[in-house]
Order: structure tokens, then sequence, then C-alpha cells
């Protein structure tokens, strides 16, 4: 399974603050947290990693502080509560300026096989995914372009226009009244108009698994791997990503497997801090 040309990740970086508590602090108290570290951060960063952890090629593209440290103190905070093992963020954005379709168009695309957007900046991401279409047409190169969508869904739902694959966050389908995996897949293909290929579509569901529409429009659900101990669940989320595009270019699978896959590396994140312990995991 070797992989010629790379993977490009396009998104944002950020400096992570984690204080790990027994318990979430209650308003108007003083308490001492367990522990506490900072790490770098953000979607596509995080996905970058777990790629690299996993043994693919990656580039990350996007915007960096020239400050020291990237300014960590402006960035996120993270609270890990032990007893519940869930993770709270909050974020701290001065608008810094993002990455924009000038930037991308200085890339040479023949680099690469697949690229992944976080759903932001979305009139430049919009184009910069158009472009690849474009050089596809022009090469005949096929470059997989893929999305991770999490908010902003009225704002960003043109982006999945001309995606491969769309993956969408419980979170944002829950904000739009759906229930189920199954029911947020069908409903998002739905409303790309037209009848002809439309983006795979993918709903991760936390501890009730993951959902998909094929390009077929044929739905597949697969269930997820449990664990007995939850350590860290903060990055569970990128690093299913990161495992659904290992399996599908390094790997091959079809879309039920490569789906099941990212599962798997979720699933394992969550058991230990960071993203090391992911290079145990492998496809067969």
């Amino acid at each position: 399974m070797s992989q010629a040309k790379s993977i490009l990740c396009v998104g944002c970086t950020v400096i992570d603050f984690v204080t790990i508590n027994a318990s979430y602090p209650k308003e108007d108290t003083d308490r001492r947290c367990l522990d506490g570290f900072w790490q770098r951060g953000g979607n596509a960063s995080n996905v970058s990693t777990v790629l690299r952890v996993l043994g693919s090629k990656v580039d990350f593209f996007g915007m960096l502080s020239k400050s020291d440290a990237f300014r960590v103190l402006l960035e996120d905070l993270l609270i890990l509560a032990q007893d519940s093992g869930t993770r709270t963020i909050i974020h701290c954005n001065k608008d810094y300026p993002q990455s924009t379709y000038e930037d991308f168009s200085k890339i040479d695309l023949s680099e690469y096989e697949w690229v992944h957007f976080e759903a932001r900046n979305t009139s430049h991401t919009l184009k910069m995914m158009q472009s690849i279409r474009e050089h596809n047409t022009r090469t005949g190169q096929r470059i997989i372009i893929s999305l991770d969508l999490e908010t902003r869904y009225e704002q960003n739902q043109e982006l999945c226009q001309p995606c491969d694959f769309v993956v969408f966050s419980k979170e944002l389908a829950g904000q739009l009244g759906w229930k189920t995996p199954r029911q947020t897949c069908e409903e998002l293909a739905a409303r790309i108009p037209g009848t002809g290929l439309k983006p795979v579509f993918i709903c991760p569901w936390g501890s009730a698994g993951a959902g998909a529409v094929d390009a077929n429009g044929s739905y597949h659900e697969m269930a997820s791997y449990k664990q007995e101990k939850v350590v860290d669940t903060l990055g569970a989320g990128d690093s299913f990503m990161a495992g659904f595009i290992y399996a599908t270019l390094e790997g091959q699978r079809s879309v039920a497997e490569a789906v099941d896959f990212a599962n798997r590396v979720a699933s394992h994140k969550i058991t230990g801090f960071g993203y090391d312990h992911i290079a145990q995991l492998s496809l067969d």
C-alpha cells in the first residue's frame, strides 16, 4: 500500500490550552485542576497529525501566526472532565486573517491525490475547490476533495457540491433538527441539486457509530468500538476524519469499510492523550 503522492489538509492551526479536572467546575468556585498542558490543535492540523501517525504523506496549508507561540493566550481553552469523559471548548478568535484563494493558487496541485478542507472562509474555499475540479478536467488527474463541516450549515452548504466526501458533525445535525445519522445523510444528499453524481455523506454519531450515504444513494451504518476507559476525547472527530481518508486512499477500502476503520481510529484515540498511540493500529 504505497502512496506516491501526498494528501493536503487546508484549514487552521491553533494552540489548545487544556486543563484536566475531576469534574466540570461549578460557577463561582475556586478549585485546583488535576493537570494541564498545551498542544497544537485545529481541525485540519489534527487531521494532518493523525494521517502522519498512520503513515501517510501529508502537507498542511493554512495561516500561521508570526507572534511568539501563536499568541497562545488568545486561542483555545479546553476543559477535560474525568468523571464524564467530556471536553468543553472555549474559543477566542480575534479575527485573524485566513488563507485565501490567491494563496492557494500558488500550490502545485500535481503533487496531491487528496485535498481535505475545513468548512471556513466560504467564498475562498469554494474557489479553491473549483480550481481543483478545473485542474482535474485540464490534466486528467483525479484529486479527491473532502470536507469537514462542523458549523454554520446555511453559510457553508454550497461547499458540499464540489466534494467527493463530506463529513458532517452530530452537533450540527442536532442544531438542524436531524435526530439520526441516516436522517442527516439522506437530508444532505437530498439538498444537492441535480441528478448527477453526488458527494458521499458521512455522519459520525459518537457511541452510536456512524452512517454514510454513498454516491449511489445506498445507506450504510457502522457500529462504534466500545472502550472500557475514556481518557481524552479531544480530537476524536479529527481522528475519525484521518482514519477515513487513510483507509479510502491508502487502503482502497469501500465507503463502509473506511467508515468502520475511522470508527476504530476515533475509538482508540480516546484511550490516551494525544495521537501517537494511534500508530498501534493498522488496516489489516
